[in-house]
């Protein structure tokens, strides 16, 4: 995440990003911008995303299926289709109504269009940083309250007829749900009122950490090998799996605060342990 997280703010600040900007400014209204650009990225963004493990699924590769995190359970095309329609269907009847509704709110809390007011890689950076946290404590709360009895049963339980998670599956959800979790989303920005560009940055990565932490791979160049305090998809796939527990979507800090990453951590124990022990018989 830290990397595509430099490697976007550096391709927005570009100067090429601002011959397009000032391009997009010129053939399209402050509306058809906010509403329509904001929702392209989201919907282009998340089948862009999407689509390497998608390849990777339909193909079952050797190579990457030895870091599939579980390796008999792979998605029939019949079951991502349908996935597919539905997502589709939230981001037309629900997501962009939220948008429409919220694109008012974004003007007057100072979100801008304006060419000359461009942010820098380092303020996109920080900015998209910042948003990640808000997301992550959010997040974690309201995910939490959803597997309470009660808003399980009417609400999340439709995200968790998945319990083997795949790309397509990122956004699977009750419509009441994505209104809900899209609340910490939008938190970060709305207190901030960043420049559009950096608002439409922060759609992409969002999207990209959702799509990557159910994907059903822990591939060798994740974030989450290096840093340990991101989750990645190792990390969410337990909870589909148990369907309890690792509650956070971005980080592993409120997991590990509040205790609910305890059974997450003994399986991850057990499994080193085991590594280890069959490397000594090797």
């Amino acid at each position: 995440m830290i990397t595509e997280l430099a490697a976007v703010a550096l391709a927005a600040a570009s100067p090429w990003a601002r011959d397009w900007w000032v391009g997009l400014c010129e053939r399209y209204t402050e509306p058809q911008m906010v509403i329509g650009g904001t929702f392209v990225s989201l919907v282009v963004g998340y089948a862009l995303g999407c689509m390497p493990y998608v390849l990777l699924d339909w193909l079952r590769w050797p190579p990457a299926a030895a870091y599939k995190l579980q390796p008999s359970r792979y998605v029939s095309r019949r079951v991502a289709l349908h996935t597919s329609a539905y997502v589709l269907f939230l981001f037309v009847c629900v997501m962009l109504p939220l948008i429409v509704v919220g694109s008012g709110a974004l003007s007057l809390l100072g979100v801008t269009l304006d060419p000359d007011r461009l942010p820098s890689a380092g303020t996109i950076a920080v900015q998209t940083a910042y948003f990640f946290l808000v997301e992550d404590f959010g997040n974690y709360w309201l995910h939490r309250a959803l597997h309470t009895p009660w808003l399980y049963q009417a609400v999340h339980r439709v995200h968790h007829e998945h319990d083997a998670p795949f790309a397509l599956a990122a956004t699977y959800a009750h419509p009441v749900e994505v209104v809900v979790l899209g609340l910490p989303t939008f938190a970060g920005p709305l207190a901030v009122g960043p420049h559009l560009l950096t608002l439409w940055v922060w759609v992409l990565l969002r999207n990209y950490e959702a799509i990557d932490i159910h994907s059903g791979y822990e591939l060798p160049a994740a974030a989450n090998r290096v840093a340990g305090w991101i989750a990645g998809a190792a990390h969410h796939d337990y909870h589909h799996a148990h369907y309890s527990g690792n509650f956070a979507s971005v980080f592993t800090w409120c997991d590990r605060l509040y205790g609910t990453s305890i059974g997450f951590e003994a399986l991850q124990a057990r499994k080193a342990a085991a590594a280890a022990k069959q490397g000594k018989l090797a």
